[in-house]
Formats: C-alpha cells, structure tokens, sequence
C-alpha cells in the first residue's frame, strides 16, 4: 500500500526509472560482462519509464541520435550539462566515459556544496 504515497508511482510501476547509459546488454555484447563494471554509478541516470523503455539495450551511438535531433544542438549541449555528461559521450569508450563524467558529477557537486556555503 506504502507504494502508492511516492511521488510519480502509479501503482506497481514508478515513472521514473533508473537507466544505464551505456545499456548493460549492450557493454556484454561488446564484452564488458562484469555486473560491478556494468554498475558503475556514473554509467546510471534517471528517466521516464517511456523513454526508458524506448532506449532499451540501444547503444549509445543509436538513443543519442533520436534524442541529440529532437533536443536541438543548444538544447543537447544544455542536458549534457545539466546531467554531468561529457558532450559526444555517445562516441567515447565506456571506461572514457566513466572517467570524464565522474570528473563532472564531482564539479557538480561542488558547486552545489559552495551554493550551500553563501
């Protein structure tokens, strides 16, 4: 019962999902079979459970076009941003990957501790 308080829950499916950016299916296929390399917290986000589903096990390369045209160039340059995701990630290596955008979460999340310290 407790499942229908949270916010964005309509009843057993929340609407917001935790999605792997590179997909884990698809880091297997090219040989990255290791469930503790596949979860890396850089390699998650959050989105809708349409557009998580819609993505699937798409590689990156594939999902990032779609989503690039329908953002605009300004608007995919913004989301990136806002999301600590390096620009043309969909092009990277995953460890790359990893890398650079664990260097722009932690600027992230330190700007939003200096904000705090104002």
């Amino acid at each position: 019962m407790w499942q229908y308080f949270i916010l964005g829950a309509s009843g057993t499916k929340n609407a917001i999902d935790k999605h792997h950016i590179f997909p884990k299916n698809y880091l297997a296929k090219i040989g990255i079979t290791n469930d503790r390399d596949r979860n890396q917290l850089a390699n998650f986000t959050y989105l809708d459970y349409t557009t998580n589903i819609d993505i699937s096990d798409k590689e990156p390369q594939l999902y990032v076009g779609q989503y690039r045209a329908k953002l605009s160039e300004e608007g995919y340059k913004k989301t990136c941003a806002e999301h600590a995701l390096p620009e043309n990630f969909e092009n990277m290596q995953y460890n790359e990957f990893l890398e650079k955008r664990r260097v722009l979460m932690a600027k992230i999340v330190k700007k939003a501790y200096d904000k705090l310290c104002e």
